[in-house]
């Protein structure tokens, strides 16, 4: 190609970079690796280069609609925790909450090609070279975000860069500086910006969403997403203290701006947990009608938002026992977001309780890859669950492999000892399963759970004083908190008490308790099984027609 006009022309690679808004570096790589147009002199000195703006502008244009799903492997992009520049550290929260934000913004990009590595694993590396290194070796990440958070009363001023991994090169660089009310146009502008560099198509849904809240169509008020990221930071503590005071900040957040859908979605997911195992904080007919009027409201306001569906699926799977309707809501959640781990373990939790063992095991699969692509930091969760399958079908020895497997990878995790002194209760080994539910209690703290199924171990070994004791000190715990019926069930059938079994059961059922859901798989039931009592019970919940 010629031209005889100098303007079409660009004469160096800094006159490149600088059209094409890169470093220089990224323009010499894409011109080795992908093709760049890019001119040598014949006779002048070496080094000395050109291009024609027409085709570089044509080749750019053409790099943009090009997919790497045809390279077969997903792109791996990983969201390191943005720095906070206040100079205040209780404005912490602020950036983390911003990085999570971030990150589920990006997620919803295109995730059949498309995996963004989870914030849990994410905060553990930084943008040092060993560490992105590092990084590439564990997860085989090929791009970093990082960014830096300055709020200064209602103004927030973020800066974010895309880099590339493997060459450690600078692709992408924005400062946005606008009002806190804005943010959520900063992060759908920061979205599209990263889809077109890793030349991603969106899809038309996500594309419009994104469009409508860079041109301010979605907007919040500064204090709500404020109130917002606090109770998102709570949340994540997974403790019963660390979730009610995610609910007080995200009512607070919904009494600001009423119309802000994730802090409903957020809301029905935080009163929901307060009543399921293993924290069952809340007798469930206080907390699950406030989670399900939540998580109706916000998709109310926003269909697609699959937090919404999955608080839903939450409440009609363990409160109303809906059992084709909380399937529907979790198939919704997983279909808005295919790599959301929660909703694929939940449902496959669901389907257990169902005994549909063969397709529980698959959700588990599905759930094993999510989380081993995306958030390694989370195996053990899905490795508990994998055992729990295995212990509801009677396979107490292949429960016991699962979790000693698991327990390399995290020693001190509390489901994992408390599944395994179950499978070894069953096994006989009663010995064993008093150890392992002792180091259940060590590391989950005060959770009633563990000494219910600890006073239960007692129980079938013989050790009748000692779960008598448990028994005594639940009644005295149940004075000053909640404690589901269905623990003293448990233990009772363990201490041989059919009548006080089911006394105990059906008390659970007037009160909805948690955990009935599993009556129909969990061995600890075998032997009131026959019972017509029983039976009625499992009929009434609809676990069997």
């Amino acid at each position: 190609m010629t031209t005889s006009n100098p303007a079409d022309r660009l004469d160096s690679w800094k006159e490149i970079a600088a059209y094409l808004r890169r470093d220089v570096r990224t323009v010499q790589r894409w011109e080795k690796k992908e093709g760049l147009p890019v001119y040598r002199h014949q006779h002048d000195k070496l080094g000395s280069i050109y291009a024609f703006r027409a085709e570089v502008t044509q080749w750019f244009s053409s790099r943009q609609q090009s997919s790497p799903a045809a390279a077969g492997d997903k792109t791996k992009l990983a969201v390191l925790p943005f720095q906070n520049l206040s100079g205040r550290g209780e404005d912490d929260y602020f950036s983390d909450g911003l990085t999570e934000e971030m990150t589920t913004q990006i997620t919803r990009l295109q995730p059949a090609e498309l995996a963004v590595i989870a914030s849990s694993t994410a905060e553990h590396y930084d943008s040092t070279k060993k560490s992105l290194e590092q990084m590439k070796r564990d997860l085989g990440v090929d791009y970093v975000l990082e960014g830096k958070v300055r709020r200064a009363g209602k103004r927030v001023r973020i800066t974010a860069r895309l880099s590339e991994v493997q060459d450690q090169t600078q692709m992408w660089a924005e400062t946005y500086d606008r009002d806190l009310s804005d943010v959520l146009g900063v992060q759908a502008e920061i979205a599209q910006a990263i889809a077109r560099e890793i030349h991603l198509a969106l899809n038309l849904s996500e594309t419009t969403r994104l469009s409508g809240m860079q041109r301010g169509q979605v907007r919040v008020q500064p204090a709500a997403y404020d109130a917002y990221l606090k109770a998102r930071y709570h949340l994540h503590t997974m403790s019963p203290g660390g979730i009610r005071k995610s609910i007080e900040d995200f009512e607070r957040a919904i009494q600001l701006d009423r119309s802000y859908a994730p802090a409903h979605a957020g809301l029905a997911g935080a009163w929901a947990l307060l009543a399921i195992a293993p924290f069952d904080v809340l007798p469930p007919h206080e907390a699950m009608p406030k989670a399900e009027a939540a998580a109706r409201t916000s998709l109310e306001l926003d269909e697609g938002l699959a937090e919404a569906h999955a608080a839903l699926a939450l409440v009609q799977h363990h409160y109303h026992w809906k059992w084709k309707e909380a399937e529907a809501a979790y198939k919704r959640a997983i279909e808005i977001n295919p790599g959301y781990a929660a909703a694929h373990l939940w449902y496959s939790w669901l389907l257990l309780a169902l005994d549909k063992r063969e397709e529980a095991l698959q959700e588990i699969e599905r759930t094993m890859l999510i989380v081993q692509e995306t958030d390694p930091r989370r195996l053990v969760a899905v490795h508990a669950t994998r055992a729990l399958a295995y212990y509801f079908e009677r396979e107490f020895e292949r429960a016991v492999e699962e979790c000693e497997k698991a327990l390399q990878l995290d020693p001190g995790h509390f489901m994992l000892h408390y599944i395994l002194g179950r499978a070894y209760r069953r096994l006989g080994q009663s010995a064993k399963a008093i150890a392992q539910l002792k180091a259940a209690k060590k590391s989950s703290g005060d959770i009633p759970l563990v000494d219910a199924v600890l006073g239960l171990a007692y129980a079938v070994s013989g050790q009748k004083e000692q779960a008598q004791k448990v028994v005594d000190t639940l009644k005295a715990s149940a004075r000053k908190r909640y404690i589901p019926p269905t623990y003293f069930g448990i233990l009772y059938a363990g201490l041989g008490d059919k009548d006080q079994t089911l006394v105990w059961l059906e008390k659970a059922f007037r009160e909805r308790a948690d955990l009935l859901t599993w009556l129909n798989v969990e061995p600890m039931m075998d032997d009131v099984r026959s019972d017509p009592r029983f039976q009625d019970l499992i009929r009434r919940i609809g676990l069997v027609q």
